[in-house]
């Protein structure tokens, strides 16, 4: 989610970590007219101390900045390397895109914009579209890493939509905490991975540093992202000649599912639907899951789903980010 109030990644709460510091100290407060969260001394904007569009997202300037800039990167990119014209049609698409949202972050003295909700649809439909096209066409495996990309920022977008206009009601008080914690070993995990992935709805968020072997899982993954659409995203470890963990993770883009790589991952979480969580010690893979001795924590508590969150979002991005400067030292 994103915050209320200024527009930063908040993970399962509508406030920053910021923002609810400052709600502990009384300085933010939620409205009993609209049920927004606001700053005490500025009143609710929601409910006319500001007039404000309701079909308008509030959004924090640095991540249009970053939509803009990922999008031109992978436009130059493809420009220089495209496999085909019909891919350099493509790439010329996002750059429209690209300097669209160069438009909004390009003025340095705002630091908090608000994008008409309709501008916001319309990226997203386009970039999807452009995603799947050439995920569908394209058999060079550069090409496909960037049309994930693209299809990662569409669903990015999308998902802030769907953030900031989500039903307070759904969301768990900032002091409420849940006991519904679960341990589980060795043989236990992958059927309690597999039981997550198939009830996602929305969203599946994974980081294992190596992942190979795993077909009932790869399939379930699949099943869901093609009967309910669910976004999946997973970070993980380049290749560096491990033939399984390269092809694995080749046919995982061609299935449309977002990919970024971080040398020095070690991290296993799986997230589902920003509600439940595993964290543990086994790789997505045959001998983990199979074989070793291992252990780990599955729970549906708000706190540390919505921590757990932000840790994956921040990773994801770094790890994107470093890819982009790593190519141009290279």
């Amino acid at each position: 989610m994103v915050c209320q109030i200024c527009g930063k990644k908040s993970g399962f709460y509508p406030l920053c970590a910021e923002h609810f510091r400052m709600r502990d100290d009384g300085l933010v407060i939620k409205c009993k007219e609209c049920g927004k969260w606001h700053l005490k001394a500025e009143g609710c904007s929601q409910c006319g101390h500001e007039e404000r569009d309701s079909n308008e997202i509030m959004f924090e300037r640095e991540l249009l900045e970053h939509w803009g800039k990922s999008l031109f990167r992978i436009f130059r990119t493809g420009e220089e390397y495209a496999s085909t014209d019909y891919d350099l049609a493509r790439y010329d698409k996002i750059k429209i895109v690209s300097g669209e949202l160069h438009e909004l972050w390009n003025d340095l003295d705002k630091k908090v914009l608000y994008v008409p909700k309709k501008r916001l649809e319309q990226w997203s439909i386009e970039l999807e579209d452009i995603a799947d096209e050439g995920l569908q066409k394209s058999d060079d495996s550069y090409d496909i890493g960037r049309y994930s990309e693209v299809l990662r920022i569409a669903e990015e977008i999308h998902n802030q939509i769907e953030s900031y206009s989500m039903d307070l009601e759904e969301i768990p008080e900032p002091e409420s905490e849940s006991s519904n914690v679960m341990f589980v070993r060795d043989r236990e995990i992958l059927p309690k991975l597999l039981d997550m992935i198939d009830a996602a709805e929305s969203t599946i968020l994974i980081a294992s540093p190596w992942i190979w072997g795993i077909k009932e899982i790869e399939e379930k993954l699949t099943h869901v992202k093609e009967a309910k659409n669910v976004s999946i995203r997973i970070l993980t470890r380049r290749a560096h000649d491990d033939p399984y963990h390269e092809e694995t993770v080749r046919g995982l883009h061609k299935r449309r599912f977002s990919i970024e790589t971080a040398d020095h991952l070690h991290a296993k979480i799986v997230i589902v639907d920003n509600k439940e969580l595993y964290i543990g010690s086994a790789n997505l893979v045959a001998p983990s899951m199979k074989k070793n001795l291992e252990a780990g924590i599955c729970t549906s508590d708000p706190r540390a789903v919505s921590q757990a969150l932000v840790y994956f979002d921040d990773a994801f991005s770094e790890a994107f980010e470093n890819r982009f400067t790593k190519s141009k030292e290279l």
